[in-house]
């Protein structure tokens, strides 16, 4: 499926030398409020520790100063070496994350729940791990529709530490059990690895974008299901470009459908000669129509 995504660049945040996120800012999730308000969490590091970081933008206004969410041992041990990659929902209860927790050896899903998108209170971790997830689990993705609950991830098979990961699915009916049902996409040919998933439902078809590593490049690529069982692949949708922010590498995708009809992507990119992966979150829009 080809889509022309207008790029409109890197983020732009207020920034202090020694922030939090000083070397890599990436893996954004942006919910819209009723109002137009955009609010956004993502994964900051400094080159130690990975923290998640959230910040406003106003209707009409420019990004607020960034804000520490979740920091390193907010869970305890099971996160005590880093907290990463987001993904907030809004629930009857209230708002809900699920993010990757690192505890120096391997990397596991956790759950934090808020009153009011600020202050979040630990669950603790979910999910037991299996073989598509041996060597660790992360990157989440929640995907709430009228009859399930799905939660999506990136699974690193290889408990020994190899870098190839997969999509994996799991299910629930209220988001406080989860079932596994597997992986749902491998690397096909001229892939390496397949993570990030960003998935949502329009007209009873799930359309989730993920980053797809083909050697040395990244780029973002889309697959579709009726079901959450058998996909099918779109191709890409969005590849690095130019000699701007995202002229080496585009990854960590999330697509949020806005009030005003358009299409948003955020997501981290990183411009040719940078030897550091010092991502920086950028934009993408698409007027439409879109989802037909």
């Amino acid at each position: 499926m080809v889509v022309d995504w207008i790029r409109e660049g890197e983020v732009s945040f207020p920034r202090t030398p020694g922030e939090p996120d000083s070397l890599r800012a990436w893996r954004p999730w942006v919910l819209e409020e009723a109002d137009g308000t955009l609010r956004m969490w993502y994964t900051g590091s400094d080159g130690t520790t990975s923290r998640i970081l959230t910040a406003v933008r106003p209707p009409g206004g420019i990004w607020g100063r960034p804000a520490m969410a979740i920091d390193a041992g907010f869970a305890g041990d099971s996160d005590s070496y880093g907290a990463e990659s987001p993904c907030v929902v809004k629930t009857p209860g209230g708002s809900l994350m699920v993010y990757g927790g690192f505890d120096g050896k391997v990397s596991r899903l956790h759950m934090a729940t808020s009153d009011d998108s600020h202050r979040w209170d630990p669950q603790g971790t979910i999910m037991q791990r299996g073989p598509e997830d041996a060597g660790g689990a992360n990157h989440p993705c929640l995907l709430i529709t009228g009859e399930r609950w799905w939660l999506f991830y990136t699974g690193y098979p290889d408990s020994s530490g190899g870098q190839r990961s997969v999509l994996v699915a799991a299910v629930s009916q209220t988001g406080a059990s989860w079932d596994r049902v597997g992986t749902v996409l491998e690397p096909e040919q001229g892939e390496i690895a397949v993570s990030h998933p960003c998935a949502l439902e329009v007209s009873r078809t799930i359309y989730t974008f993920y980053a797809s590593d083909v050697g040395g490049t990244i780029r973002i690529a889309m697959a579709t299901s009726s079901d959450g069982l058998s996909w099918d692949r779109r191709g890409t949708v969005l590849e690095p470009e130019g000699k701007g922010p995202d002229g080496l590498s585009v990854h960590t995708p999330c697509v949020v459908r806005l009030h005003d009809g358009s299409v948003g992507m955020w997501y981290a990119g990183i411009p040719i000669g940078d030897e550091e992966l010092g991502y920086r979150i950028c934009l993408a829009r698409f007027s439409g129509p879109w989802f037909t």
